[in-house]
């Protein structure tokens, strides 16, 4: 069973002059285990189709189902607590508290006992590279690609078999990015998620397992 299954998704929002058809009648499903690269430019509706994964936005019409469920009749904060996690191109780290303590948040909201959190806390942040001597500092203490990494330990933390990525590497160095993209990799090789990345950056397409094109909301046949 796809993970993910669109069928004939839309998504249409309006502004003062217009109707903008964002997306248009997609289907695609998405499996486990896969490294999927979505691009195009910027307004062909790529990052509004990211956000309907993320049940941030529901499609306007179609269905979007997980593991056979329309997202429409989940609770879409417990589906991104628990599900699926969003890696932004900002890392959405909490600036107040320290690297240890925003990967074990979300555990704790989640009900996890503390001393669990900080364990698989301390085992997700080992596993992106970044060892103890990390987990006291706050993100402004850290370069953008280790406060990527905390950002993906994070999403690891909550046990998420779907990572949705925004432009994981759009704020970093190519060293930096690529390492972020080979830790992408992994997840979906060895720990069979399902990882899906919206990018400009046609390096990371190369390296994906199915690259999808976006143009004009409607998305075109794999390239790869």
């Amino acid at each position: 069973m796809a993970v993910l299954e669109l069928t004939n998704v839309s998504y249409d929002y309006k502004n003062k002059y217009q109707t903008v058809h964002a997306v248009q009648s997609v289907s695609n499903t998405f499996e486990a285990g896969t490294f999927y690269a979505v691009i195009g430019k910027s307004g062909s509706g790529k990052t509004t189709l990211l956000t309907m994964l993320a049940g941030l936005d529901l499609p306007t019409s179609g269905t979007i189902t997980y593991n056979g469920r329309d997202l429409t009749g989940l609770n879409r904060d417990d589906y991104r607590l628990r599900h699926a996690a969003v890696i932004y191109q900002q890392y959405n780290l909490l600036p107040i508290l320290t690297v240890l303590e925003n990967v074990c948040f979300p555990l704790e909201l989640s009900g996890t006992p503390k001393k669990e959190a900080v364990k698989l806390a301390e085992e997700k942040l080992s596993a992106v590279g970044l060892s103890k001597e990390y987990h006291k500092r706050f993100p402004a203490m850290l370069s953008g690609g280790e406060q990527q990494r905390v950002a993906i330990a994070r999403a690891l933390a909550c046990r998420a078999d779907l990572i949705l990525a925004d432009e994981p590497t759009g704020n970093l160095d190519t060293e930096n990015g690529q390492t972020v993209v080979e830790i992408l990799l992994k997840l979906a090789h060895e720990e069979k998620c399902c990882v899906i990345v919206v990018t400009h950056d046609l390096s990371i397409a190369g390296q994906a397992d199915v690259v999808l094109k976006m143009k004009d909301g409607r998305m075109e046949a794999e390239e790869k």
